[in-house]
């Protein structure tokens, strides 16, 4: 059985730190830039905002 990306939402950014909800957590989470842009390439994760659709993580 294949598993589905994980949808996370980015909240916010503040210099090198995003804030990211998952759909299991209350609070945001926390990240810096370089795990940030690990999780925007790896396909476990698909990333949305309210404004639009930031980033589909299927890339190769």
């Amino acid at each position: 059985m294949k598993n589905k990306p994980i949808k996370v939402k980015l909240i916010n950014q503040e210099g090198n730190v995003y804030h990211i909800k998952f759909p299991n957590l209350e609070v945001p989470v926390k990240v810096n830039k370089h795990l940030y842009r690990k999780m925007l390439h790896s396909p476990d994760y698909q990333f949305w905002s309210t404004n639009a659709n930031v980033k589909q993580s299927f890339s190769a």
